[in-house]
């Protein structure tokens, strides 16, 4: 569960301890691998529409102004190692090679150290990705049954 650990602050909160959310986990080159123009890939976590429901976001409540500024992605501060681990060094290596123009992984994650924010009007968020729960990728094969007895 996530605690509040600044609360006198109307740009960023911070927030101590831990949540488990469902989502995308991306290294996704910006503009794709061959725009040479940035050095490292985005780490980014992509929360889905229930999880995105749960994490600490911003809201406007003065009237007329009513806005919520809910978590669309969370900038994942220790992205390198936490896609080694949750999509293997292999998929890594192509996306650093820019051989890839992303690698992607669906799941439950655990976040850490998360802060919250809003800047000109667009909200912003980063965290530590902790674990990843992956589901196991199961793949079928369809052929069509052989004539006979």
């Amino acid at each position: 569960m996530l605690v509040n650990v600044n609360t006198e602050n109307d740009l960023f909160a911070k927030f101590s301890g831990q949540v488990r959310v469902g989502g995308t986990f991306m290294g996704v080159w910006p503009e794709g691998a061959t725009n040479r123009n940035y050095k490292e890939p985005d780490f980014l976590f992509v929360p889905d529409q229930e999880s995105s429901s749960l994490l600490p976001h911003f809201v406007l409540r003065e009237p007329p102004y009513i806005k919520s500024y809910r978590v669309r992605s969370v900038t994942v501060t220790n992205g390198l190692e936490a896609l080694n681990e949750a999509a293997g060094a292999e998929k890594v290596a192509k996306l650093l090679q820019r051989r890839v123009n992303h690698v992607r992984v669906t799941g439950h994650f655990v976040l850490v150290d998360f802060v919250v924010g809003v800047e000109c009007d667009a909200p912003w968020a980063r965290a530590k990705l902790l674990k990843a729960e992956l589901p196991e990728q199961v793949a079928i094969k369809h052929t069509f049954a052989l004539a006979g007895c």
